[in-house]
């Protein structure tokens, strides 16, 4: 009897403790993101957990980490960084002060180290390994791999430029900057696309690119025989959690949110129209102003998704006439609610 008592408890206690873990989620295996690296320069990244590691517009674009709210904030190090990935307790990030070579921090601004020296762009960690593309001394970039801590550094595809890696395959423009996929397991190729490609994101429903000639947001098969357009007439199209975030073209360049599967659309910004000056005063005619007066007009671009969140480095008058400064990170909400986070 008291074993069967044991027993019934244990499953009780299983049964309470069951969403807990649930909760508790499991470990992320890359350091990345939709398409954050791509179509928002890697500025910001998270760890999955609330925490964000960014570029800071308020200090000099030094690297920084703060909540997801914009509350405590931390100076990480003085590094200008881009192509920001977060897993396993290491920031990974291209180096602007550095030429953009390669370097790794840990998530308390400690063990900062050079990876790799040169022209590194187009950063994606997962798992144990870190891909990328670096330039050599002709400016011609080739696609490699290496370890976490930097060993093991190995070229992959010569003459490419990496956009994506989604299990276990790279994602690349090649010539004519088409998009290509190289299967790291079988090394064979396949050709995706057959125009200039950008802002790639690859989940379970598909290969995601935009052709800038022909601003056109597309979705195709991995195998690239079945190709549909998904969106048109904008820019900065960021595909995750099956919705994409883009600006959209014609009127105050304001952002939105489609959702892939209802094809709704919820927008984000809202841009104040015209023009102000340094003071954060509307300027009635631009033509009035001498050539050295600054002039400034709300916009945002370098557009990040995280944990469901949007946000933008952008222009405001409000940050302008807050912090001094018309640069900002803004976070971006339905409704077109923008709060300057940064």
């Amino acid at each position: 009897m008291n074993t069967f008592r044991r027993i019934v408890a244990l499953i009780v206690v299983a049964t309470l403790l069951a969403p807990l873990a649930a909760g508790c989620g499991e470990e992320p295996q890359t350091g990345f993101s939709g398409c954050n690296i791509n179509a928002g320069g890697g500025l910001m990244g998270g760890d999955g957990r609330g925490n964000v590691y960014y570029r800071s517009e308020a200090d000099n674009w030094h690297l920084y980490k703060a909540r997801l709210d914009g509350s405590h904030k931390v100076k990480l190090c003085d590094d200008v960084p881009c192509e920001i990935n977060v897993l396993g307790g290491w920031v990974y990030y291209a180096n602007y002060r550095d030429g953009f070579s390669l370097y790794r921090i840990r998530t308390d601004g400690t063990g900062r180290q050079l990876l790799k020296a040169g022209y590194c762009r187009g950063v994606y960690v997962a798992g144990d390994t870190v891909y990328y593309d670096v330039r050599n001394a002709q400016n011609v970039p080739a696609v490699h791999r290496m370890n976490l801590d930097g060993s093991g550094d190995t070229e992959l595809i010569p003459d490419a430029w990496l956009m994506y890696w989604y299990d276990d395959c790279l994602y690349y423009l090649g010539d004519r900057l088409y998009l290509w996929k190289y299967d790291l397991a079988t090394e064979t190729r396949t050709q995706l696309s057959s125009v200039y490609s950008e802002y790639v994101t690859v989940d379970a429903t598909g290969v995601y690119y935009f052709a800038p000639d022909e601003s056109k947001l597309y979705r195709t098969s991995q195998d690239g025989t079945d190709t549909v357009v998904i969106l048109s007439g904008g820019d900065h199209y960021n595909v995750e959690g099956g919705a994409v975030c883009y600006m959209k073209y014609g009127g105050a360049y304001d952002f939105y949110r489609y959702d892939l599967a209802d094809g709704t659309e919820t927008q984000l910004t809202s841009f104040e129209p015209g023009y102000f000056d340094a003071k954060g005063t509307p300027i009635e005619d631009v033509e009035d102003l001498s050539p050295e007066s600054p002039v400034f007009q709300e916009a945002g671009t370098s557009l990040c998704i995280l944990e469901g969140h949007c946000f933008l480095r952008g222009t405001l008058r409000e940050s302008l006439l807050t912090n001094g400064r018309a640069d900002c990170l803004l976070r971006a909400e339905p409704g077109g609610v923008m709060t300057v986070w940064d």
